[in-house]
């Protein structure tokens, strides 16, 4: 599709229509809009013919009332989740600033019951975080950079288990760190 079409076929009509209604392969869809963008009056002609359709469609449907009882299955399917499998991405979720200079962190998953949460915490070059007692058991695992917890330097891979009732004195980092943290929201910081 590298040079203008001079007449309109069904091959053209085609990719036009997969195009406009966002159903056609990400790759392909690339090549497209470049072809577009070189200037192709035909493929662009057919393609703004099919989005207009397109635009139109939901207009000439006869609104349709829900099914009775449909907001109350919906409003219980969202207070009550059913058990399975939940994935974040890596874009998705939001980063929050903690109280300590250079340290964020995002929550993954919080148990309401035993109050432990899985987070990532991020900490910038020469970011510490202050000293604390844990209340649970601790884990952690280095995803990037490096990280110094009391006298243990730990490296990107690298996994460390922190019983309950034991302390870390300051956490610190010299290139900054990517760490995922299982730990109890009842850790206290030490004064």
């Amino acid at each position: 599709m590298n040079m203008p079409h001079l007449e309109l076929t069904e091959e053209i009509r085609a990719a036009a229509a997969l195009y406009s209604l966002g159903a056609m392969p990400e790759e392909e869809a690339r090549r497209f809009e470049r072809h577009l963008a070189e200037g192709c009056a035909v493929c662009r002609g057919e393609v703004d013919a099919f989005s207009a359709t397109a635009g139109s469609l939901p207009l000439s449907l006869e609104e349709t009332p829900p099914p009775p009882g449909l907001r109350s299955r919906l409003m219980d399917k969202i207070a009550a989740p059913e058990p399975g499998m939940h994935v974040i991405r890596e874009g998705e979720g939001r980063w929050r600033p903690t109280p300590f200079r250079g340290v964020t962190s995002k929550t993954l998953y919080f148990d309401r019951e035993t109050e432990m949460a899985t987070n990532l915490l991020r900490m910038e070059p020469g970011a510490t975080y202050p000293a604390h007692h844990h209340s649970a058991v601790e884990q952690c695992m280095v995803l990037e950079g490096d990280v110094r917890l009391d006298d243990v330097v730990m490296k990107a891979g690298d996994y460390s288990r922190n019983d309950a009732g034991s302390d870390h004195r300051e956490i610190s980092t010299i290139h900054g760190c990517l760490l995922l943290l299982v730990s109890s929201m009842k850790d206290e910081l030490l004064a």
